[in-house]
């Protein structure tokens, strides 16, 4: 199988035309992505936020399948299908992130002398900048392996919600050779939320407000998501 080089600059400027050119559908999307974000926001830790979730998954699937032109847009066997890729990610991703946050404590079980185990151990229950040091480790760790665990296997969960495979392997197979512009792609939306965040938070507004400039920047990157999809899926079809 020969690699396909995804041509980034040009993905991210077909998603900006597509949302500009359909700016009625994008704006009704980015309503929908603010309030189903605002009710996972409110319903956070308690056994709301599970039913929420649900409904966010089944939004989500119908937006996706409105882009690919799959009607009906409620495809309850595409959902159901659907549900063996995302299922994967989230297990992968879960595992990932448990053994990013249990590795800091590896050295404890090294045995290389109480007197260093004391001193590491006093480390880790330091102050908040040493907490937050190994949080942001963890945090740029998991942000060079999300191409592999999230963002190439989302093209796996988008191939199934059109009625295809969606086979985590085959996505890999398909995606090959682009690590580097998956991780361009991880870092712009990441960079994105954080300024967003920061700015918002800086100038006084609370987490839903800065939901509100979320919504929109969540669609776009969706769609370049769905862009990248039928750069290497589209052949197939």
């Amino acid at each position: 199988m020969s690699v396909k080089k995804l041509p980034l600059k040009q993905i991210l400027h077909d998603a900006w035309r597509y949302c500009v050119e359909n700016w009625r559908i994008s704006l009704k999307f980015s309503v929908i992505a603010y309030i189903v974000g605002a009710l996972a926001l409110w319903s956070w830790k308690s056994l709301f936020f599970w039913p929420v979730l649900f409904v966010v998954y089944i939004l989500w699937g119908a937006c996706l399948r409105y882009y690919l032109r799959r009607r009906p847009y409620f495809d309850w066997n595409a959902l159901l299908n659907s549900l063996i890729p995302s299922t994967k990610i989230v297990v992968l991703s879960v595992v990932v992130v448990s053994v990013l946050v249990l590795l800091p404590m590896a050295p404890l079980f090294m045995n290389v002398s109480p007197e260093f185990n004391a001193a590491y151990g006093r480390f880790l229950q330091g102050d908040f900048e040493q907490k937050q040091i190994l949080i942001w480790m963890t945090d740029v760790v998991f942000l060079f392996i999300s191409p592999i665990i999230a963002y190439r296997p989302f093209l796996a969960w988008i191939s199934a919600l059109s009625g295809r495979s969606g086979s985590l392997r085959f996505a890999w197979g398909r995606t090959r050779g682009n690590y580097a512009a998956f991780l361009l792609i991880a870092i712009m939306t990441n960079l994105s939320i954080i300024a967003v965040r920061g700015l918002i938070l800086f100038l006084g507004g609370d987490d839903y407000v800065t939901l509100l400039f979320l919504a929109p920047l969540t669609i776009y990157f969706n769609v370049v998501s769905a862009k990248a999809y039928e750069f290497f899926f589209l052949e197939i079809e």
